[in-house]
């Protein structure tokens, strides 16, 4: 009797390490998901921000007292967000594109369930 009670501990000890195991599976293709609809979202933004910033480093290139690598390096982040003089943060340009509130909304959820 008491040999088949460990056996039955050992099971469910078994059982709940395998629940374990699946449930962080799960959390990790969910994570997986995220990232790559945060990609899309990352490549649908720099599809809008590039040409602006093409066309600011070609501005900041036309004036002759500028560097031309000033100017790569002085846009280089054109489209992120930033610090504002009063101090709170300007939003990410392009942030609004549908594959952006669609990662937005999956981070959110998978920061929910646990993660």
């Amino acid at each position: 009797m008491a040999k088949s009670i460990g056996v039955r501990r050992g099971f469910m000890g078994a059982a709940l390490l395998l629940l374990a195991g699946v449930a962080d599976l799960a959390l990790a293709d969910e994570a997986a998901n995220v990232a790559a609809l945060e990609a899309k979202c990352e490549a649908a933004r720099e599809a809008h921000i590039k040409p602006l910033r093409d066309a600011e480093i070609a501005k900041c290139k036309a004036d002759a007292r500028n560097d031309p690598d000033y100017c790569v390096r002085y846009w280089s982040d054109y489209g992120s967000a930033h610090r504002l003089p009063n101090g709170t943060m300007s939003p990410r340009k392009f942030d609004d594109l549908p594959e952006c509130v669609t990662a937005a909304a999956a981070r959110k959820a998978l920061n929910q369930n646990g993660s």
